[in-house]
């Protein structure tokens, strides 16, 4: 390429007209100066520059304009405002299937793509081998795209669009339909044509993703661009983004209030001695669970709980190995015996990553609480999870005194049989996992979902 830049982008807006019926529209046609349709700013002044070679990564919550930018970058829609420059040629792979038509095989389908791409017929007899192999959907090549399941699309779309070796290739959340290995081909793939000097842009609700492969982020809030740069702080703003609202609706004082909680111990409750523990409780913000779902025969209600860092900031979003308090708050409507608070984080997609309740932890508790009470708890979970989003689930339960003092002398079956549980929060908050740094290993100091304590020796054998 003679430019030093892939693409420039220079103020672009676009603003679409929307009407509240098609009677309106019509009439907008009749009557142009009438002004009947309301604007909807979906892009706001976005401006950036991307050179060859880079990977770049467009992010925001659904609804932020992601789309609307890639469509305008292909050319498929004009700016309302603003330019595009470009330099080479555009491959985009935007929506699943989009420009197949259905009744043609998927070797005429790759054909006319390709031809649509400005690839001559004796340029693609050359490189339709590679497309047929990196697709891999073997006889279906040649079978109407219609009978195609969505990964099947996917494969075919993308390996038309990828063997072209095109000057920038846009990807829009299209491999998200693939399995996972045929995701890791195509990441191996635009590896090999960033090498070549092509750019890539990606859109993706994958943070992994973004991490893993890009050099620069755009973010994207309700069509505002309002980051552009290092994709660590362009995830970690992303997050903060998610749980805005959450955060508002929260109140910011952070003093604190000592509790003393007083109750026989566990351990020791043949005398009726009681004892008591005391321990700094932050007054907020707290977020209310008046309006969960709470799961249980209405015994107990959770009230309120809280995501803290160890210096007891309200936050969200932590660092990989941060220390995160978890605060819970349970109103009790009427007397009941030791009491057990618990909590479970799990991912988006419903895996238990690590759950425990106060018996676990061996903590003092009361050994009876009366109608009225307010039970609180604390808990302090090093976050050594991969980066990510993840979820709260919160629970309440009892156990009658004789079985809780010998807890740890019977199975674990004969305590949970024995346990009532009386109230499940679901989902009750969210956060959100960064890396702990941006260079070498702290960017990743492991796979997978957690973070285990291993050690490693190497030694050469004699």
């Amino acid at each position: 390429m003679s430019s030093d830049f892939s693409l420039k982008v220079d103020g672009v807006s676009k603003t679409y007209d929307v009407f509240k019926s098609p009677a309106q529209r019509i009439a907008q046609m009749f009557a142009p100066k009438a002004q009947l349709a309301e604007k909807f700013l979906a892009l706001k002044e976005v401006s950036f520059q991307i050179n060859p070679g880079d990977f770049f990564g467009i992010i925001g919550q659904n609804g932020s304009g992601k789309s609307t930018l890639l469509q305008i970058i292909a050319g498929i829609l004009p700016p309302t405002t603003g330019k595009i420059q470009v330099s080479g040629r555009i491959a985009a792979l935007l929506e699943l299937g989009a420009g197949f038509n259905p009744e043609f095989t998927g070797r005429e389908n790759a054909r006319l793509n390709a031809q649509i791409l400005g690839i001559s017929g004796a340029e693609f007899n050359r490189i339709f081998p590679e497309i047929e192999a990196f697709a891999d959907i073997g006889h279906f090549i040649d079978q109407p795209v219609k009978t195609y399941s969505s990964g099947m699309f996917v494969r075919l779309a993308f390996s038309v669009q990828a063997c072209i070796d095109p000057d920038i290739l846009i990807v829009d959340e299209a491999l998200a339909v693939g399995d996972i290995f045929f995701r890791l081909k195509c990441y191996e793939r635009l590896e090999r044509l960033r090498k070549k000097g092509c750019t890539i842009i990606l859109v993706t609700h994958s943070m992994d993703d973004i991490l893993h492969y890009c050099d620069k982020v755009l973010l994207l809030n309700y069509g505002d661009p309002v980051y552009f740069g290092d994709p660590v702080e362009a995830v970690n703003r992303y997050y903060a983004l998610g749980h805005l609202n959450a955060h508002d609706r929260a109140n910011d004082v952070t003093d604190h209030e000592t509790i003393t909680i007083s109750g026989e111990s566990g351990d020791d409750m043949s005398d009726g001695s009681s004892r008591g523990d005391t321990f700094d409780w932050p007054a907020g913000p707290f977020a209310s669970m008046d309006t969960r779902e709470q799961i249980g025969p209405g015994t107990v209600r959770c009230l309120r709980m809280a995501l803290m860092d160890h210096r007891d900031t309200a936050k969200q979003v932590f660092r990989q190995g941060e220390l995160m308090r978890l605060y819970c708050e349970f109103e009790v409507s009427e007397t009941l015996e030791t009491p057990c608070a618990g909590f479970v984080i799990r991912t988006e997609k419903g895996v238990v990553v690590h759950g425990k309740h106060t018996a676990q932890t061996d903590g003092l508790v009361p050994g009876t609480i009366a109608a009225g009470s307010i039970v609180r708890a604390v808990f302090e979970i090093p976050l050594n999870l991969g980066p990510g989003e993840y979820v709260v689930d919160l629970g309440f339960s009892t156990w009658p005194r004789a079985i809780y003092s010998q807890r740890a002398r019977i199975t674990m079956a004969e305590l949970e049989s024995s346990a009532t549980r009386h109230c499940v929060v679901a989902a009750a908050q969210s956060f959100s996992v960064i890396p702990r740094g941006q260079l070498g290993y702290d960017a990743q100091p492991f796979y997978g979902l957690a973070g285990l304590e291993s050690s490693t020796r190497v030694m050469l054998a004699e």
